[in-house]
């Protein structure tokens, strides 16, 4: 008895190629981030992004069938990423700000129009309290946990200052990915992670969070 042919079947002369969905998913939501960030969210059509990416408009409905659903997919996109690169164990100040920006520069422009967009609240309003959240919950738990002997009202002081954190922060992260002002990443490293820790020991005096239940990272790793 013959035994089956494990070869694959050939493909017939009318067959397709197979797409790669998330491969083009992601082409598309770098290309959009681009037209976003040249025009702004309000202008920026559908059609801006198609004649962008050189395919026709009903190819980016059938992956994103809206602007908002496209929206949503470049800032989920970046909060993914985001959160990842938080849980990179890290050593020192700074080198969380670092491990973002190396998740950014697979995509930069994503993560620069949700930075930029997320500080301001325009036109986007949930992606400023996502970015809250992720980046401000980091530094609630690691930074401005209130200590045994804090006063009372210190959980909702350290929630204020964990969140005053987060617009300095995206700045920086925005000046580092774009890579203009002439600093490396380690120089931009050593920097920040001054300003990081003088931040977090001046904000727990100031707020009265009393004494620290995780001691501060070494200074001399550089802010994060």
């Amino acid at each position: 008895m013959n035994e089956p042919s494990l070869a694959r079947p050939r493909k017939g002369r009318g067959s397709k190629p197979r797409v790669d969905v998330a491969a083009r998913r992601r082409e598309y939501i770098q290309v959009a981030s681009r037209v976003f960030l040249d025009k702004g969210l309000g202008a920026a059509t559908m059609q801006d992004i198609a004649d962008a990416a050189g395919v026709p408009k009903v190819l980016i409905y059938r992956i994103f069938p809206s602007k908002q659903a496209l929206l949503d997919a470049i800032r989920d996109f970046v909060l993914e990423r985001i959160e990842i690169a938080y849980q990179v164990p890290i050593y020192g100040y700074g080198e969380r700000a670092r491990e973002i920006v190396h998740a950014a520069r697979v995509c930069p422009e994503a993560f620069l129009l949700v930075f930029r967009y997320g500080q301001t609240g325009i036109d986007q309003p949930d992606w400023a309290e996502a970015l809250r959240r992720v980046i401000g919950s980091y530094t609630l738990v690691r930074w401005f946990t209130p200590g045994p002997d804090a006063p009372p009202g210190a959980e909702t002081r350290a929630r204020y200052a964990s969140r005053l954190n987060v617009g300095p922060f995206l700045e920086t992260l925005i000046r580092w990915i774009e890579a203009k002002d002439g600093l490396d990443d380690e120089t931009r490293l050593k920097w920040w992670g001054r300003i990081q820790r003088q931040f977090h020991l001046s904000s727990r005096e100031a707020y009265r969070l009393g004494t620290m239940t995780v001691p501060p990272y070494p200074v001399q790793d550089g802010g994060g």
